[in-house]
């Protein structure tokens, strides 16, 4: 669940031509209900979902109004099911609004611990609203003028932690469940503090190289929040809101804390740290005979046994993508000397169990899109000779458990419940067992010994969770566990007498079995529940080896989740005791909301809603252009679309432009953009008058392109295709209208310039977590632009540019892989051109630093690092570059609680080279009239009618950081470059030349 800062939410709103992907399907028949306080948006199968999130977002309107100051005017609340994940997300620009995706948090371990999931997520992202919207002092002065900008949301700036935290507290508070109620942020703060690496209130940042990532904002955050909440009172918080609200300074945070809790903030966290510290339990081994047998953390779940002494697996260390590993038990006695080999044996995208068929293949879950908006879990198989077989497309079944004779009990998803169907060997017939829905929701089936019977996890609106025993017609044979806790990953003892599974009815997740015993259906409720670990920090997923020799298991440690197991024999358990504190309550019935269905208009989400001045020279270098601009999408992203304007100071004609996007029909996207620029020709001389200049000669140039925009985004790929025509008109003024009938008449006519263009891109890198550059994959991508005069049909030019990429990694020390890249470019256009292709300069990114200023120069197709940018010019032309990029040190921290952030830094030594020339077969020739491709110096570059190199090495110190805010962060590169070839043709040239750039250069 995530909010939109205002800083990010530039780059989303201002500069976006493409959605995001797999969020909101524009062309769905979408539905609004309007209440109170809310329009709420949704699809005909999401009626009944849409109804209940009415009611409880006004309830959580009327709650969080108790709290915290409401926020100003109405806020859209879509409910979408586009998606087989849960999430949310809420932002003040350009208006309040809030989606969420229907899908149940049955897979999200931190999230099951609530009476109502639906009412859970509103609360959530509705606190973002309440304390985002929130504007006081100067802030609200300009937002008066300036209207909802999103420069002007000053509770925007703050760290993530913060901004999650709160709303994980209200959440929380309201909610009565919620995420500092459950075990999973504590085990988090608990078991880094027992291992003495307790992060620091400057390491909290979302862009955290460390485990866990950036789920650490959310989890640090949220609890820090309570502790403040608890110790000062919950009016405090409000105080906080309110006085950070209208400082002048966002950043500054510890003079809101000074005011609403006495003290600045970074003391306020040592004391909440200090006082983690002072009650920490003893350090003890999850179970007898213990051994971890993965050593380097981040993620790893659902371990099956292969046979007795292989296990697999899936997660990733941090230095690779997403997969499926292989542990390989090289003794047969489990003990500390055990040799254990871990293999990676497939690539994965999606968390999901790897269960073992007949053949010895494996079956499992993936997400993967159907639509560049449509995101969907399917079933999948890896042969044993490689190869991967899809078995359903479209179904929306995870977590499968096939039987020995290939029958597949899975999870299935319906729009905003879940339930258990059995799935045919072949994938093709899907049958329903179970119901599902928003009172009720089915997780992580898995199959008895014999076939016969199928525990799994059901969850009951009222935060009731079970560890039920059903038939393979639905129907429960026992219920082994029926509590308000997380009860999850049920498994079975291979004689089929007991099931395992995990619990946190203590507050802290331990392994417990019960017996099946279906002649006594509900009597065996916690009588006969055993308690089988005793982990201080978090044990889930118990699975026993075929021959009940050892048991297998997942254990949390400060640097992430390790798969560990330990002798059968050894094991020991006793009786659980019944707890009254995690009695099962019964909730009271909602009542949906009954107002009319309309059909959805998104005019009301379109309107601008604020606007920004821009500065920039005018023609005249002593005058100034005046600008303005505005942005506006609408909530359920059919229309997008940017406008620009500027009115010079000097009356030399308005400049601007205009974007819009259209996506009602999904897919292609339509894209119309235009502009309006002059620029100054120069002056107009009088011979009469010895050649004084008597006034300004101008040209307009307007453009207009619509485009037919086709995306195909894939889990591991992303391709793209983009059809699109349009014209250019040019003409020419000069200051006194009459003037212009004084020059030669060519400066009186109206020039076209009709053009067809067409691209396409292709990409299929990978990017693990702790990754300094793609990786293990290649980008390419292929321009082609063909343009004309209406009056001149031998004018017609073309040209060509492609360019392409390639990435190697390398298992070397580090703390990630270091890469080998080679990206290598090309272009070519017609000796009808009027342009020219630019070799030389740094190739990177931009930043946007304030409205109308940014830092870096862009992407440059044909840079060359130690040359100047255009240094040759001409209408052929190559670069390649080639890098090795190393990790170097990882600090992940920042500086107290000022705003910024060292993520990770590593090194590039590089090599190019590039040139630019004209063909000698054109200079034979009479030139066209606009062409200038002939030998000599052209403005800042040389053209060429040979081909000739210029080429450099050199090396960058990369940074990764934030800067001005705790959450995002950039590259930035400091490098120095040395010409080794082509110094004669730009003796300008410096013998070495250093740079600043920021971004990636491919």
């Amino acid at each position: 669940m995530r909010p939109q800062s205002a800083i990010a939410l530039v780059a989303l709103i201002v500069g976006a031509a493409v959605p995001a992907q797999a969020q909101v399907k524009p062309n769905s028949d979408w539905r609004t209900l309007k209440t109170r306080h809310f329009y709420v948006h949704f699809t005909p199968e999401l009626e009944d979902a849409a109804r209940r999130a009415a009611t409880h977002a006004e309830s959580a309107y009327v709650a969080l109004s108790l709290h915290l100051t409401p926020p100003r005017g109405p806020i859209d609340l879509l409910i979408s099911d586009d998606v087989d994940y849960s999430n949310g997300w809420a932002t003040p620009i350009p208006s309040n609004r809030i989606v969420v995706y229907a899908n149940p948090p049955v897979s999200e371990s931190a999230l099951r611990f609530t009476d109502d999931y639906l009412q859970l997520v509103i609360i959530h992202e509705l606190a973002h609203i309440f304390h985002l919207d929130r504007v006081g002092g100067v802030w609200w002065s300009l937002q008066r003028v300036f209207g909802r900008a999103p420069y002007l949301f000053v509770n925007g700036y703050q760290p993530r932690w913060m901004v999650e935290g709160l709303a994980v507290y209200y959440e929380t508070l309201i909610a009565g469940g919620g995420r500092i109620e459950g075990s999973e942020h504590r085990m988090l703060a608990r078991t880094a503090a027992i291992d003495h690496v307790f992060p620091r209130i400057d390491q909290l940042s979302s862009a955290t190289p460390s485990f866990p990532y950036g789920y650490a904002a959310y989890a640090y955050g949220s609890l820090f929040m309570d502790y403040l909440g608890r110790t000062h009172g919950d009016s405090s918080m409000r105080t906080f809101v309110e006085a950070s609200s209208g400082r002048l300074l966002p950043w500054n945070l510890n003079g809101a804390s000074r005011r609403a809790f006495g003290r600045r903030l970074t003391a306020e966290y040592r004391s909440w740290t200090d006082s983690l510290m002072a009650n920490l339990p003893p350090a003890t081994r999850p179970l007898p005979g213990w051994r971890n047998l993965t050593v380097d953390g981040a993620y790893a779940s659902f371990p099956r046994w292969l046979d007795d002494t292989t296990l697999v697996y899936t997660g990733t260390p941090g230095r690779e993508s997403y997969g499926a590993y292989k542990l390989t038990l090289r003794t047969s006695r489990l003990g500390p000397q055990t040799r254990v080999t871990r293999d990676r044996i497939a690539r994965r995208h999606s968390r999901s169990p790897n269960t073992v068929l007949s053949d010895g293949s494996l079956l499992y879950s993936q997400l993967e899109y159907t639509s560049p908006y449509t995101y969907r879990s399917d079933l999948y198989v890896d042969g044993v000779r490689g190869g991967t077989r899809q078995l359903t497309h479209g179904a929306r079944l995870s977590v499968p458990d096939a039987r020995a004779d290939g029958l597949i009990a899975a999870i299935q998803i319906v729009p905003a419940g879940t339930r258990v169907a059995l799935v045919s060997p072949d994938g093709k017939r899907i049958t329903p067992i179970t119901t599902g829905g928003l009172d009720e929701q089915w997780a992580e089936p898995r199959w008895s010994p014999d076939g016969t019977h199928i525990a799994v996890v059901r969850w009951l609106r009222g935060g009731t969770s079970e560890v039920v025993v059903i038939d393979t017609a639905g129907v429960i044979a026992q219920t082994l566990v029926r509590e308000r806790t997380v009860n999850s990953t049920p498994s079975w003892s291979s004689d089929g007498r007991f099931v395992y599974f995990s619990s946190d009815r203590t507050g802290i997740t331990n392994l417990y079995r019960a017996a099946f015993r279906p002649a006594f259906a509900d009597s065996a409720l916690v009588s006969g529940l055993q308690r089988m670990s005793d982990a201080q920090t978090g044990l889930f997923e118990a699975q026993s080896s075929p021959a009940q020799r050892a048991l297998a298991a997942v254990v949390f440690k400060s640097d992430g989740y390790h798969v560990g197991i330990a002798p059968m024999d050894s094991v020991r358990s006793e009786n659980a005791t019944p707890m009254e504190s995690v009695t099962p309550r019964t909730p009271g019935a909602i009542a949906p909301f009954e107002g009319p269905v309309r059909a959805y208009s998104a005019w009301r989400t379109l309107r601008p809603t604020y606007w920004i001045p821009f500065f920039e020279p005018a023609l005249d270098s002593n005058s100034i252009r005046y600008g303005a601009l505005i942005s506006g999408a609408d909530i359920a992203d059919r229309h997008a679309y940017q406008a620009l304007v500027f009115v010079p100071s000097d009356n030399s004609g308005f400049t601007g432009s205009l974007y819009y996007r259209n996506g009602m029909l999904g897919q292609p996207l339509l894209e119309l953009f235009s502009t309006q620029d002059w620029e100054n020709l120069g002056c107009v001389l009088d011979s009469a008058q010895q050649n004084r200049c008597i006034g300004d000669l101008r040209r307009r140039i307007r453009e207009a392109t619509l485009a037919f925009t086709f995306l195909r985004p894939r889990s591991r790929t992303f391709s793209y295709f983009s059809a699109g025509g349009g014209a250019e008109i040019r003409d020419y003024a000069t200051d006194s209208a009459s003037l212009i009938l004084r020059i030669d008449s060519l400066y009186r006519r109206t020039y076209y310039y009709p053009r067809v263009t067409l691209s396409t891109g292709w990409t299929n890198t990978q990017h693990p977590p702790l990754a300094i550059s793609p990786e293990d994959g290649a980008s390419v991508s292929l321009t082609s632009r063909h343009r004309w005069r209406t009056d001149d049909a031998a004018a017609l030019t073309t040209s060509v540019v492609g360019s392409g990429s390639l990435y190697k990694s390398f298992d070397m020390p580090g703390y990630a892989h270091h890469v080998l890249a080679l990206n290598l470019a090309g272009g070519l256009q017609d000796s009808r051109s009027t342009g020219y292709f630019e070799v030389g300069g740094v190739s990177g990114g931009v930043l946007d630093v304030l409205p109308g200023y940014v830092l870096g120069e862009g992407r440059r197709t044909f840079g060359v690092r130690g040359f100047e940018s255009a240094s040759l010019l001409g209408i052929r032309a190559f670069k390649g570059s080639l890098e090795y990029r190393a990790p170097l040190t990882i600090p992940g921290r920042g500086l107290g609680t000022l705003p910024l952030f060292f993520d990770r830094t590593s090194l590039t030594v590089f090599g190019d080279a590039g040139s630019a020339w004209c063909p000698g077969t054109f200079v034979t020739r009479p030139a066209p009239s606009n062409s200038r491709c002939t030998a000599g110096e052209v403005d800042a570059g040389v053209v060429l009618t040979a081909v000739k190199v210029i080429a450099s090495v050199g090396a960058e110190l990369n940074i990764s950081a934030a800067i001005l805010n705790w959450d995002i962060p950039y590259r930035f590169r400091l490098g120095v470059a040395v010409p080794v070839a082509g110094i004669a043709l730009v003796p300008t040239t410096r013998k070495v030349s250093t740079y600043f750039s920021i971004g990636m250069p491919f």
